[in-house]
Parts: structure tokens; sequence; C-alpha cells
């Protein structure tokens, strides 16, 4: 794990989000094949954006509280957050591709 992922757990949640850069976290389960891919991904965009963006990571259940909170029903799930605040409010299981567009985006802060 790179040290620019933070590694949040139902008690670390709430500061974990609580930023002054946006926030993207990654809600993933440890037997999940497309998890696994995508963690890499994760964390090279970790490292290529630790000035502008928070990426917190989360293993979803073992943290139920904080997957039930936000509806997290498939892995892995993104969600962003700003001040806190959820930004978006749909699931959002993205591909590499998707996810690098979303961290660029936040990054630019147009989300």
């Amino acid at each position: 794990m790179t040290s620019n992922v933070i590694e949040a757990t139902s008690k670390t949640w709430e500061t974990s989000i609580t930023s002054d850069k946006p926030v993207i976290s990654m809600f993933y389960m440890m037997n999940c094949t497309h998890c696994q891919r995508m963690k890499p991904v994760f964390e090279e965009l970790a490292d290529k954006y630790k000035n502008k963006v928070t990426f917190v990571r989360v293993e979803a259940m073992e943290n139920i509280d904080v997957t039930k909170k936000y509806g997290i029903k498939a892995a892995p799930t993104f969600k962003y957050f700003k001040e806190g605040k959820l930004l978006n409010e749909a699931d959002q299981a993205l591909s590499a591709d998707e996810l690098k567009q979303v961290v660029a985006d936040l990054a630019a802060g147009k989300l």
C-alpha cells in the first residue's frame, strides 16, 4: 500500500473524509477480483495527485456501518467528497479510465 492512501475504518471514517482537498474513497472487498485490479490504479493516482486530492480506502465488509450509510451494494464503489460532504449520490462502479477522469476533474476543481 502506498502511504498516499488512507486506510479508513468505521472509527476513522469521518476524520478521513474531512480534508481541505477533495476526497475520493474506494469501497472494496478483499475477495473481489475487480477490486484487486483497481487497487494499483487507485494507488498510482494517489501518488500522482497527492497534493490535490485525498485518497481513502475502506474495506466494505469489515466496516459495514460505513458501507450501509452510503448504500454500497457492489465493490469497488467510489464516492467523492468535498469538505466532508458527499458530492456524488449514485454508486460509482468505475472503470480505470473513468476513475482517472474523475480524479483529474476533482484535482482541477471541476466536481
